[in-house]
Parts: structure tokens; C-alpha cells; sequence
């Protein structure tokens, strides 16, 4: 599979291949049988069907004016603290992870508002487009996240949970980010270059006001008992296509249709590479692999502390390497024994994996997120990596933080009872 992804080949062929030549080597009694119905397994999950409502909610906000508004709204919050539109786009970013939960979505949809007016500000194109990038990591972390909805399929472990842990972790990384920006504009001597106006906010929060109650729609019917996540992924789609569509007059038939396509490739994707994960998660499982990593793993050391930092590692280098939706459903069989070996609960598991692999997003070779941003910001690849390294030191920092003090992200979800 390595071999393959380094020859170039797309990371679902690269495993799909491998996971079939794998059958036939371990000489399975029926490999043709086995591998459309490993596929089929892996596919066949009603929380799986929350990924194509949540990224059409998010392909319909985008286009119907939603992130905009929501922009609008930071830049009237924050946009008077030293530094401000830099603040603005790391709350722009927070405020649409509350309704997108995808990273891509926030990099095309932020990035292309905020990067020129970072720029026009006197920020340094290649760091506005770096801010834009580490930002729009909010968006799988913050609830509600496809890649929390992707690992709870594989773990089989509560979505409600995980988007509640998921809270305290990205609120840290948003907080981090404003700091460093703070302390950027502050150390260059730029000033403020707005004052701050009370009914600037009522204005801009009651344009936004649709937007900035779509997140409570969608979480609160989770958290009520009143919607699964799928569910309420539905009711966001039709949400964002009423509001786009009759109330901003901003989504038209073509855009909706656009939108509906451009969702249909992405989850097409998603879903090929869940498929053939799962062929590849099936043969691990047949030939005790799980096991042996875990007695190896223990071998080494059974001191949490210990553990994590392995699996940290470890998680860091692959999410370098390797798709975030592919890793997790490799990987979670594999790792998650071996943590709950040590003691460590599944929840803090989960959101441990899904921090390093979405940090992963923003890091080369593969970092999609990284690539966007720099097609975004109109800037060099190698500009953007030199840009963005402090901001992923920042952020690995909030994910030693989350590793090591647990109720830090666990104490929401114990608290309401998760």
C-alpha cells in the first residue's frame, strides 16, 4: 500500500489493491466473494449516511451566503483587538466549524474572504493564507465533524460523545491561534483599525442571526434525544437550502445542482476509500494483527503516559502520510486495543486520533488542506509549509495538552451524561 502511495497511485487504489492482493496471498477460500462484501460492510452504515448531508449542508451554506454573514459578525466582534482581522478569521473559522465539520469546506469558503482582506490589512500574504489554513482545522475538531462521525463508525463508540469532547479541544486551538496572533501584531507594533461599536454587533448579529442559530439546531436536536446525527444532518440540509434559497435569495437551481455534484464526488470518495478500508481492516482482523500489536506495544511499555506518546507519534507521522478518512478506519482496530489496553478510555482515544490526522491535513506530502489553502492564497506550496510550521507547533502543543489532562475533553461529555 506504501509502495503504491508513493508511486503516486490515489490512496483508494493504493489500499483497494493491496487489501485484494492481500486476499489472495493469505489464500482465502473465496477472495472474489470476500472483497465486495467487505466493501459492502464497510459502506452499509446509517451514521455513515450523516457525511453526505453535512457536506451538502456545507457546499449549500457556502454558496448561499451563510459564511459571509458569519464574517461579518467576527470582524464586528473582534475586529477592534490588536491584530483584528487576523482574530476575525480564526472566529470565522470557529463559528463555521459550528455548522460545516469539514477543514476543505472552511479553507474555500474563509480563505478566499479573509486572505485578501488580511492582505489589504498588511499581513504577509503567506502567513494570511497560513492563519487561513491552521484555522480551518476547527472544522473537524468542533462539533458537528464528519471525521468524529467517520471514527465513531469505526469504533463503534457514541457520536454524541465525541462531538461534546470535541468542544473544549477546539475552543483550546481557537484560543491558541488568537493568542499567536495577538503577540504577532504586537511584537510588529500594528494597531487596531477599528474601534469597537456595540451596534456594529447588533447589526452584523442580525443579519447572521439565521446563521448563528443553525448550530443549535443541529446540536441541540442531538443533545435533546430529539435527532440521531444523521437526522439532524438532514434537517441542516434543509435548513441551509431554505435560508440560502428564500431568505439570503442567494442559492439558485444551478447552484443547488452544482452543490449536489460537487457532494456526490466528494462522498464517492469517502466512500470508496471506507470500502476498501474495510477490506484492509477485515484481513488485520483475520490474522490477529490487533493482537500481536497490542502484546508488542504492552512488550515495550504499559504506562499510559508511555502509550500515548507512541500512538502520538505514530499518528503524527501517518497523518503526514496518509488520508484522514483511510487512517482512521485502518488504523482505530488496530490502536484502539492496545489503548484500551493501557486504561485509556475510547473517547479520549478518538479524539487523540482524529487531532493528529486532521493536524495531518495541514502538513506535506499529502496534506489536502495545505494544498487548497495555497491554490486559495495564490502562493507557493513551499512558501505556505515555511508559513504555517509555528501555527502546527502551536496546535501539536493543545494536542499534548488534550493527550494528558483527559477531563479537559471528557469532562463536557461526563457532565451531561455521555
Amino acid at each position: 500500500m506504501l509502495v503504491l502511495m508513493l508511486l503516486g497511485v490515489p490512496v483508494v487504489f493504493s489500499i483497494g489493491l493491496a487489501a485484494v492482493a492481500a486476499t489472495f496471498v493469505i489464500g482465502s477460500s473465496s477472495p472474489l466473494l470476500i472483497v465486495p462484501s467487505s466493501m459492502f460492510n464497510g459502506m452499509d452504515s446509517f451514521p455513515l449516511m450523516a457525511v453526505p448531508f453535512f457536506i451538502l449542508a456545507g457546499e449549500m451554506m457556502n454558496r448561499g451566503g451563510i459564511a459571509e454573514r458569519l464574517v461579518d459578525f467576527a470582524n464586528s466582534v473582534v475586529g477592534h483587538i490588536r491584530g483584528g482581522v487576523g482574530h476575525a478569521t480564526v472566529v470565522s473559522n470557529t463559528l463555521l466549524s459550528l455548522d460545516t465539520g469539514s477543514a476543505l469546506a472552511q479553507v474555500a469558503a474563509i480563505g478566499k474572504i479573509m486572505i485578501p482582506a488580511m492582505v489589504r490589512q498588511g499581513y504577509d500574504r503567506n502567513f494570511a493564507t497560513a492563519l487561513a489554513c491552521s484555522s480551518s482545522l476547527l472544522g473537524p475538531i468542533i462539533p458537528p465533524s464528519i471525521t468524529m462521525v467517520i471514527y465513531a463508525v469505526a469504533a463503534g463508540a457514541s457520536v454524541g460523545q465525541l462531538f461534546l469532547a470535541g468542544v473544549v479541544p477546539g475552543l483550546l486551538m481557537a484560543g491558541g491561534l488568537m493568542g499567536y496572533v495577538y503577540f504577532r501584531a504586537l511584537f510588529s507594533g500594528s494597531k487596531p483599525t477599528q474601534r469597537f461599536s456595540l451596534m456594529q454587533v447588533f447589526r452584523s448579529a442580525r443579519y447572521a442571526i439565521l446563521a448563528l442559530l443553525m448550530p443549535f439546531i443541529i446540536l441541540g436536536g442531538i443533545f435533546a434525544g430529539v435527532m440521531t446525527p444523521t437526522e439532524s444532518a438532514a434537517i441542516a440540509v434543509l435548513y441551509a437550502g431554505v435560508v440560502g434559497a428564500f431568505v439570503f435569495r442567494r442559492l439558485s437551481f444551478r447552484d443547488f445542482y452544482e452543490c449536489l455534484l460537487s457532494t456526490g464526488i466528494t462522498t464517492s470518495f469517502i466512500m470508496l476509500i471506507v470500502g476498501a478500508a474495510r477490506i484492509f481492516s477485515d484481513l488485520l482482523a483475520a490474522e490477529a494483527v490487533p493482537q500481536m500489536i497490542v502484546k508488542q506495544l504492552i512488550s515495550i511499555t504499559s504506562d499510559p503516559v508511555m502509550v500515548l506518546l507512541l500512538i502520538n507519534l505514530l499518528l503524527l507521522v501517518v497523518g503526514c502520510l496518509m488520508d484522514t478518512t483511510a487512517a482512521i478506519i485502518i488504523l482505530t482496530p488496530v490502536l484502539l486495543p492496545a489503548a484500551v489496553q493501557a486504561g485509556i478510555e475510547p473517547a479520549l482515544f478518538g479524539i487523540v486520533m482524529c487531532l493528529n490526522l486532521t493536524i495531518g491535513m495541514a502538513t506535506p506530502p499529502v496534506g489536502v488542506a495545505l494544498y487548497l489553502a495555497a491554490q486559495v492564497g495564490g502562493i507557493r506550496i513551499e512558501h505556505l509549509v515555511r508559513a504555517i510550521w509555528p501555527l502546527l507547533v502551536l496546535q501539536v502543543g493543545v494536542l499534548m495538552l488534550i493527550t494528558y489532562v483527559p477531563s479537559l475533553s471528557l469532562a463536557l461529555p461526563r457532565w451531561l451524561g455521555y
